[in-house]
């Protein structure tokens, strides 16, 4: 490992001494979700509430409660398809509330402690960069995993029609096809993150130089940047998957079990923030190290 990525990962460490940071976005995100499910209190109290469904929701059956989940899906379609809805416009605050946080993300990390006022300016200044930044990113994603998955996915069809379905090589391919796609998703949010962080050294930047930063940021360290992106996705993937499956599976049958319940749905939301909080302040001391060496 280099000194640069080690320092890189180093700093991501670093950065999550920002508690303050971390519990802005956990707490944003848990609104957020708490407000888009808010529409189906009413339909829960009446249909859940006392009943003996919901003792087997609460006391997690094996058996019985993803049958009455599932009948209850059925009863009260129309209350949860207007959950869906809250939920696609929650989605959609939380992709531009991240567009505004991260222009104050990239603005104060590893710059030593800051205040609020100090990251909420540059939060506004930059919001509009970062929303240009994601509606290129989309377009960028579509075309190049439509292009990927579409055109290999028609060309093994094509070459295997007479292959096995069970044929190892057909597993072996789709392995393939989606490890590539990993790392083509992996280039395309480094080029995000890093456009979005260009505003750290040029604040007046457009989004399309903004890529064109990253690009060049990206030009003959690709392998150290990759490498900082799947260190922090599967160090915070596990980092989530931990306490999502403990509340997952346990049962909430008292006050003290449902608050640790709560606890530990909120600790998904916080230790997902404090691993993007990670991730960025990897991604700053990278720029900063490769800003420093071409000056």
């Amino acid at each position: 490992m280099s000194p640069t990525r080690r320092g890189s990962i180093g700093a991501g460490f670093s950065a999550l001494s920002h508690g303050k940071l971390i519990l802005l976005l956990a707490l944003t995100t848990a609104v957020l979700g708490v407000s888009a499910a808010m529409p189906l209190a009413p339909t829960l109290s009446d249909a859940v509430a006392g009943t003996l469904a919901g003792d087997h929701f609460i006391r997690n059956h094996p058996t019985f409660a993803p049958t009455d989940l599932f009948d209850l899906l059925h009863e009260k379609a129309a209350a949860f398809a207007g959950t869906e809805r809250a939920a696609g416009w929650a989605g959609l605050l939380a992709v531009l509330a991240q567009a505004f946080f991260a222009g104050g993300v990239v603005a104060v990390l590893g710059r030593g402690p800051f205040s609020f006022g100090q990251f909420f300016e540059p939060a506004r200044r930059n919001f509009w960069h970062n929303v240009k930044c994601g509606v290129l990113f989309a377009v960028l994603a579509v075309a190049v995993l439509g292009l990927w998955f579409g055109a290999v996915g028609g060309a093994t069809h094509k070459a295997l029609e007479r292959v096995p379905p069970d044929a190892s090589v057909r597993t072996f391919l789709w392995w393939v096809q989606l490890l590539v796609g990993v790392f083509l998703f992996a280039g395309l949010s480094l080029l995000y993150d890093f456009a979005r962080a260009s505003r750290r050294y040029a604040p007046r930047i457009g989004a399309w130089r903004g890529y064109g930063f990253a690009r060049r940021a990206l030009s003959d360290a690709r392998a150290a940047a990759l490498g900082i992106f799947l260190f922090w996705l599967f160090l915070g993937g596990i980092a989530v998957l931990l306490p999502l499956a403990l509340a997952w599976s346990m049962p909430a049958v008292s006050p003290l079990a449902i608050l640790v319940l709560s606890l530990l749905q909120f600790g998904v939301f916080y230790v997902r923030s404090a691993a993007r909080v990670a991730a960025w302040g990897s991604y700053v001391e990278f720029l900063d190290a490769r800003a420093a060496s071409s000056s």
